[in-house]
């Protein structure tokens, strides 16, 4: 497993690095647009046919899931909510983003982009974490893994990469008790991540301070921390080794 991990985050990288390339030389898509997105969708889908002998397959979607799944789905605006409305009581510095001047195209590429992330995350990465580890610390390993990808913030220095990592594994926490019985659903996964994406557009201006990620960081905490209280027995149950 341990092979397919590292082939599989590598792929992420040199596709992420590739799409990147492509979009910046060519300039089909403007700079708001993160066709890069794809990177770990691609990889993943690429996993399945260097390694088809493992005969791992993606869960698109889940026929058994209930309707309440989907709509807990949608946790990230309540939260995104409160983190909005926390980190307006704080002076922070301003900065204008210029995804709002081309907002109905980010509109329509948000969806693109979470289903692109999420074949990689949820849907290969976390599935093949899950057979050999526990929840909560195969949880914590996607989230670490999948924050470096966030290039955009790699720049904003160690204290904030901390609380951004922090608020990345926090997410990945949480949706893998949303996706976990629908044998990891990229939908229900899609689902949060464009979530996330959306409630995000009210802080774009405020994203990059890290007085406003520690904020994020700390509720976000607190919600993950909830889930697994909630359920330990999902977290820190044994896994049998194949």
């Amino acid at each position: 497993m341990i092979l397919q991990i590292v082939v599989f985050y590598v792929l992420t990288w040199l596709f992420l690095m590739l799409l990147g390339g492509v979009q910046q030389a060519t300039g089909i898509l403007p700079s708001v647009i993160g066709l890069a997105q794809w990177g770990p969708g691609i990889a993943a889908l690429l996993m399945l046919v260097i390694f088809r002998k493992d005969r791992f397959k993606i869960t698109f979607f889940s026929k058994g899931t209930p309707i309440q799944r989907y709509l807990l789905a949608l946790l990230p605006l309540g939260v995104g909510l409160v983190v909005f409305l926390v980190s307006r009581l704080v002076p922070m510095q301003s900065t204008p983003s210029e995804l709002l001047d081309k907002l109905p195209l980010v509109l329509v590429w948000i969806p693109l982009g979470s289903l692109g992330e999420e074949l990689g995350w949820r849907g290969y990465l976390h599935k093949k974490l899950d057979t050999r580890m526990r929840g909560l610390i195969s949880s914590v390993l996607v989230g670490i893994l999948w924050m470096p990808i966030h290039v955009q913030f790699l720049s904003q220095g160690p204290l904030f990469l901390f609380f951004f990592t922090l608020t990345t594994i926090s997410w990945s926490i949480v949706m893998y008790a949303l996706v976990k019985d629908s044998g990891f659903s990229v939908l229900l996964a899609t689902i949060f991540h464009l979530s996330l994406q959306l409630i995000n557009l009210l802080v774009l201006d405020r994203i990059n301070d890290i007085s406003f990620m520690m904020i994020n960081a700390l509720v976000w905490v607190i919600v993950a921390a909830i889930f697994v209280l909630l359920n330990r027995k999902l977290y820190f149950g044994s896994k049998v080794q194949g």
